[in-house]
C-alpha cells in the first residue's frame, strides 16, 4: 500500500498525541500491604503523610506553601470490592503519623518528579458507621503546588457516592503541578483513605513543539529515501 507524505505527517502527529496526552493510573493493587511511600518512584511519584486537623467543615484550609511531611504512607486492606455501581479496589492507601498509633488520621502529599497537568483520585471514608447508624459524610480538598512549593489553587468535593463506605471523587487541573495535598473534612470520625490515583504529565510547549517537528522531519526523511513504486 502506498502512503503519501501527508499520511506520514498524520501518523506522526497521532503517535505524538498518544505519547504525551496519556494518563497514568495507580490503583494500588500491584503489591502487598505495608509502607508504600516510595514504592512508585519508577513512575515519578512519592507519597507522604501530612497533618490533617479534624474535625473541620467545608474546604480544608491548606496553606499557601507546601505542607510539612510528618511521616510515611501505608496501604491496608478494606475488604470491599464494589460500592454501588462504582468499582473500588480492595486495598486503599491510608496515612499514618510517625508513631503509627492511628491510621487514616492525616492527609496525603502526592509529589511528582515532573510537572503534571491534572490529578484525580477517590477519597474513601473507612471509619464511619454503616447505615442506618451513619451520621456523617466526609469531603475532599485537593490543593496543588508548583515545583517551588507555592500554592496554585484548590478544589473541594463533597460528592458522596452511595455504598457501605462513602466514595468522594475529586480532580484538580493546573499547569505545572508538582505536588497535590489530599485532605479531608467532616463532622465525625477520621479514618480516611485514598484510592485510584490518575495523573497526566504536562509537557512544556517549546519542548513538545521541538519533538513534534523532529519526529515529522524523521518521517519526511524516511519518505524521501523510500520512493513510491
Amino acid at each position: 500500500m502506498k502512503l503519501s507524505s501527508k499520511t506520514f505527517c498524520y501518523i506522526g502527529v497521532f503517535l505524538f498525541s498518544i505519547r504525551y496526552a496519556s494518563a497514568t493510573t495507580i490503583d494500588f493493587e500491584d503489591s502487598s500491604v505495608g509502607n508504600i511511600t516510595e514504592r512508585y518512584l519508577n513512575l515519578g511519584v512519592s507519597l507522604h503523610s501530612i497533618a490533617n486537623s479534624y474535625p473541620l467543615l467545608g474546604p480544608f484550609p491548606a496553606g499557601n506553601t507546601l505542607p510539612e511531611i510528618i511521616g510515611d504512607v501505608i496501604k491496608a486492606g478494606l475488604g470491599i470490592t464494589e460500592l454501588g455501581t462504582v468499582a473500588v479496589a480492595d486495598r486503599q492507601i491510608i496515612t499514618s503519623p510517625l508513631s503509627e498509633i492511628k491510621v487514616g488520621d492525616n492527609g496525603i502529599l502526592i509529589s511528582f518528579s515532573f510537572d503534571v497537568s491534572s490529578v484525580e483520585l477517590q477519597g474513601v471514608d473507612t471509619g464511619h458507621n454503616p447505615p442506618p447508624l451513619k451520621s456523617e459524610d466526609e469531603s475532599v480538598t485537593l490543593t496543588a503546588y508548583d515545583v517551588a512549593g507555592n500554592k496554585l489553587g484548590f478544589v473541594y468535593s463533597d460528592l458522596n457516592l452511595p455504598g457501605p463506605y462513602d466514595i468522594t471523587p475529586a480532580s484538580i487541573a493546573f499547569p505545572n503541578i508538582r505536588h497535590v495535598a489530599f485532605n479531608y473534612t467532616g463532622d465525625g470520625y477520621g479514618f480516611y483513605a485514598m484510592d485510584n490515583l490518575v495523573f497526566t504529565a504536562a509537557v512544556p510547549l517549546p519542548n513538545a513543539f521541538f519533538l513534534m517537528l523532529s519526529g515529522l522531519g524523521v518521517l519526511g526523511a524516511i519518505r524521501r529515501k523510500a520512493p513510491d513504486k
